[in-house]
């Protein structure tokens, strides 16, 4: 492209010009494009949208891609999940260099600069033909307008002093909450079995290399900016809490719930006003108001785009036993198989979990009262144990592990089926089992084998530990 079609001076002639991309696929940008494109791969898709689009070549500059505006350009993949769309990766704001970022200042920083205006590019990725991905929406957004912007400089400053104390080979994403540390480079071993992308650091008082790393944001971050464009209702518990800053963030949520500890939800329906059923969102609708929200409607945007879950959980009074096993979302069993854990769907639903647990002594709401609601974050042991069952998982469902075997048995239907898979009591966080409506409600492995729906479920027995 020799001559822009639009003013690079002009944030809203960009902006205009950029919503004229909603709708156009990959395909489409390249009409009339005498550079011959390889679209087979996944990563040209930014390219092509940076390039083709808007004229930017590819370049390593630490100013941001609209330099005379000061915007950033950043090519979200979405994808097509059973019931909604998801984000389907980190989006890398800028490399790391361990030198330079502890000599920086936050407001003048190499990451800020890129941080400070961003235009989101949202596209739908298709596997099946990249050409065939489209664009969805465009926004605008900027750091300054969002009361994220106190997290997100929290955890620049956190990074600035690991690096600072010597421990740039510690960091580790899952300590971070929106602008995480994520590797960066080829990744895997070397013929010596030594691990690439290794650089030296400052400060530190042993002779350890740190791995090559990147600020980005987490997906749970843009998927909150991507619900938001598609008119999804948020309130701040940042506002109803008045949280000043991340660190007094979990404590103020869990002293906005401990005062209502030991009250009935008939209580708490009386006392905020408003209609409980006896549905699963009992706990979820009465959080909203006992953090000070207005509507019980509204999503909590801080929850979002960190990535917390809530999960409710329901337990016997006398000896804390779990009346009801705790579940995730059911997952596609050709996408499980396919995905790596650090980019896995299911690792992003346990970065952080609020349990609020409940004891049910009838099903009345006058007999179900709250306990003590407590934030959990995998430790490292955990999450490696996680991990590792994770994979037995998903090596048994690539194996053909989801072939069902029907039983005979004195039910409706005459029979029950039987899968390979792992149960329970064999694994010691997590496993797998039907979560489907009925049995009529299936999925199929990319061998060919029909089974009811799948999707992770927590051992009664780890969160029993956890309650404990």
């Amino acid at each position: 492209m020799s001559k822009l079609s639009y003013d690079d001076s002009s944030e809203t002639s960009i902006l205009k010009y950029a919503k004229k991309l909603v709708g156009k696929s990959i395909a489409q940008i390249l009409e009339g494009c005498v550079k011959e494109v390889d679209i087979k791969n996944k990563g040209i898709i930014g390219t092509i949208i940076e390039e083709f689009y808007f004229g930017i070549k590819p370049n390593n500059s630490p100013l941001p891609d609209f330099e005379k505006v000061g915007i950033e350009l950043k090519i979200i993949p979405l994808i097509q999940q059973t019931r909604k769309v998801a984000v389907k990766e980190r989006t890398k704001v800028c490399s790391i260099n361990y030198v330079k970022l502890i000599e920086e200042e936050w407001q003048t920083s190499h990451a800020k600069t890129k941080l400070n205006k961003i235009l989101f590019i949202y596209y739908l990725y298709d596997k099946e033909n990249i050409a065939n991905s489209y664009v969805k929406k465009v926004a605008l957004w900027e750091l300054s307008k969002d009361k994220s912007a106190i997290i997100i400089e929290d955890d620049w400053l956190r990074a600035k002093q690991k690096v600072l104390d010597g421990y740039a080979h510690e960091l580790s994403e899952k300590e971070f909450h929106i602008l995480s540390t994520s590797r960066s480079g080829s990744g895997g071993v070397d013929k010596s079995g030594v691990l690439k992308d290794m650089v030296n650091q400052p400060n530190t008082q042993i002779e350890v290399k740190a791995l090559k790393r990147a600020f980005s944001l987490k997906q749970s971050f843009t998927k909150q900016i991507w619900d938001e464009l598609n008119r999804v209702k948020f309130e701040s518990v940042l506002d109803s809490l008045e949280i000043k800053n991340i660190g007094e963030f979990e404590d103020k949520v869990l002293s906005a719930l401990h005062k209502h500890q030991g009250k009935s939800i008939l209580e708490l329906s009386r006392e905020f006003d408003i209609k409980v059923g006896n549905g699963k969102n009992q706990v979820a609708t009465i959080l909203k108001k006992m953090i000070g929200f207005k509507n019980v409607s509204s999503k909590i945007k801080e929850f979002e785009q960190l990535g917390i879950v809530v999960k409710s959980v329901k337990l016997r009074r006398q000896d804390n036993v779990l009346l009801e096993a705790i579940s995730f979302p059911a997952m596609k069993l050709q996408e499980f198989v396919e995905e790596e854990w650090e980019e896995s769907i299911f690792k992003s639903f346990i970065s952080k979990i609020l349990f609020i647990p409940a004891y049910h002594e009838g099903k009345k709401l006058d007999e179900i009262y709250l306990a003590s609601a407590f934030f959990w974050t995998p430790t490292k042991d955990e999450e490696t144990q996680i991990h590792k069952e994770w994979k037995l998982y998903q090596n048994e469902v690539k194996r053909g592990a989801c072939r069902v075997e029907k039983i005979k048995n004195n039910s409706k239907k005459g029979y029950k089926e039987v899968s390979a898979l792992s149960k329970e009591s064999q694994t010691q966080i997590i496993h797998m089992r039907p979560h489907g409506k009925d049995s009529s409600d299936r999925d199929q492995d990319a061998l060919g084998n029909s089974i009811v729906k799948q999707c992770f479920w927590f051992n009664k027995k780890f969160i029993k530990s956890l309650i404990s």
